[in-house]
C-alpha cells in the first residue's frame, strides 16, 4: 500500500510540473506537417516543399481536428501534449516496474495480446459464399462495417458507418471509392476483402497495428485506381516501399509515426519509384482518429429527414475543392486539405461501439495502458 501511494505522488508531482512548465509557455505551435513531392519533368533535383521547414503554424482547416472541448485537455492532443505525455507513461512504467511483480505483468500483457490475435483473426475471415453471391464490393462493404470502418460509395453523397445507412443502388452500380479502416484490426487475412475491387481511390488504415508489409502485398488489386493512402501508425516497414511502385495514379501518401529509424533515407528512393508530383507526408504527429468530419445525418427509415448537402460538399474531387476555395489552393502537403476535400469522417459512437468490442485495450483502457508502460519499461535500463 504504501509503495502504491508513494508511487501515485510521485506521479502526480511530476505530472504537476510539467503541465506548470508547459503553461508558462507565451505560446505553441500548432501541428505542423510536412512532406515530400517528387518535381515534375526530368528534373532530379529533390523538391523538398516541406521536409525541413515548417509550411505553417496553423493548419488551413483546423475543423477537421477533432479536440477537446475542455482547454485544459485539449493542450494533451496537441503533439507537445503527446510527446510529454508519453514521457510522464513511460517513465511511469519504469518507476513502477521497480515495485510490482514483473512476472505476473508480463504474463497479463501476453494474454492481452494473445487474444487480439484471436479477434484479428475472427474478424478478418473471408467470406467467400458472400463474395461469390453478392459480389466483390458488398463483401467488402460488409467488412468494413464489421472492423468498425467506414465506406463511400461512388453514388454516394456521405460516408458511411452504418449498414442500416447505406443506400444501395442496384448491384451492378455498388461501387466502393473510398474505404476508412483507422484504428482497426485489419490484417493480412482481411485483405483478401480487396480482391476485384474496381474503384477504389482513398484508402485509409493509420494506427491499424496489425496492418503490416505482408499487408502491403496484397494491395496490388487497387494499383490501377488508387490516389490516395495512408498507411500512418501501421506496422509497416520501409522493406515494404517496393510496392509501392504498382500504384502509376498515386498522389499522397502518409508514412508519419511508422516505427523506423530508416524512414528518412528512404526518401529519395521512394521519389524514384513513386509517381511524378505524389507527396509524401511524414510527421504528421496526430493519432488518425483526431481527424475527422461528423458524417450528415441520415435517417435509415425515413429518407424525407435526411440532411441534405449541396455543392460543397463533393468529395474527392480536386477541382470542386479548388472551385471552392480559390484556383491552385490544394495543397496535399497539408493533410488537413486531404480529410477536408474527402470529409474523413468522425469516428462516431457507432464505430466506437464496434472498435470496443473488438479491441480489448479500449475495454479498460487505463489498465491496459500502465501495463503496456511496464512491459516496454523492461527494454530501458532501471532506475535505480
Amino acid at each position: 500500500m504504501f509503495v502504491k501511494q508513494a508511487s501515485c505522488f510521485y506521479c502526480r508531482n511530476v505530472v504537476k510540473s510539467l503541465i506548470k512548465h508547459c503553461n508558462e509557455q507565451k505560446s505553441f505551435k500548432s501541428t505542423s506537417f510536412s512532406g515530400v513531392r517528387k518535381p515534375q519533368g526530368k528534373n532530379k533535383e529533390l523538391d523538398v516543399t516541406s521536409a525541413d521547414m515548417e509550411l505553417s503554424c496553423q493548419p488551413d482547416f483546423p475543423n477537421v481536428i477533432h479536440r477537446v472541448v475542455n482547454d485544459k485537455l485539449a493542450f494533451w492532443q496537441t503533439p507537445q501534449g503527446l510527446q510529454i505525455k508519453e514521457s510522464i507513461l513511460t517513465f511511469t512504467g519504469r518507476f513502477v516496474r521497480m515495485f510490482v511483480s514483473v512476472e505476473r505483468y508480463d504474463n497479463y500483457w501476453e494474454n492481452v495480446q494473445l487474444q487480439e490475435e484471436e479477434n484479428a483473426l475472427k474478424f478478418n475471415q473471408f467470406e467467400r459464399n458472400l463474395f461469390k453471391s453478392e459480389g466483390a464490393e458488398v463483401t467488402m462493404a460488409n467488412f468494413t462495417f464489421k472492423l468498425g470502418g467506414s465506406v463511400k460509395l461512388v453514388t454516394d453523397d456521405r460516408w458511411v458507418d452504418d449498414p442500416r445507412n447505406l443506400r444501395a443502388p442496384a448491384k451492378k452500380d455498388f461501387t466502393i471509392e473510398g474505404i476508412d479502416l483507422r484504428k482497426s484490426f485489419i490484417n493480412y487475412d482481411g485483405t483478401q476483402h480487396f480482391e476485384k475491387l474496381g474503384y477504389v481511390r482513398y484508402l485509409n488504415v493509420g494506427d491499424s497495428k496489425f496492418f503490416d508489409n505482408t499487408c502491403m502485398t496484397r494491395l496490388h488489386p487497387l494499383s490501377d485506381t488508387l490516389e490516395y493512402l495512408d498507411i500512418s501508425g501501421t506496422s509497416v516497414t520501409p522493406e515494404a516501399f517496393s510496392y509501392l511502385r504498382i500504384f502509376p495514379r498515386l498522389k499522397w501518401l502518409n508514412l508519419s509515426r511508422l516505427e523506423s529509424s530508416k524512414l528518412q533515407k528512404c526518401i529519395p528512393y521512394l521519389l524514384e519509384i513513386l509517381p511524378p508530383g505524389c507527396v509524401v507526408v511524414t510527421n504528421d504527429e496526430l493519432p488518425s482518429d483526431c481527424y475527422g468530419i461528423e458524417i450528415p445525418f441520415r435517417c435509415p427509415a425515413q429518407p424525407a429527414k435526411d440532411v441534405l448537402l449541396d455543392g460543397e460538399n463533393v468529395i474527392g474531387d480536386p477541382v470542386a475543392f479548388n472551385g471552392l476555395y480559390g484556383p491552385n489552393f490544394l495543397q496535399l502537403t497539408d493533410v488537413t486539405h486531404v480529410h477536408q476535400m474527402w470529409k474523413t469522417p468522425l469516428i462516431s459512437k457507432q464505430r466506437n461501439r464496434v472498435l470496443q468490442r473488438i479491441n480489448m485495450f479500449q475495454r479498460k483502457p487505463k489498465t491496459h495502458t500502465l501495463v503496456e508502460y511496464i512491459h516496454k519499461a523492461e527494454n530501458q535500463r532501471p532506475l535505480l
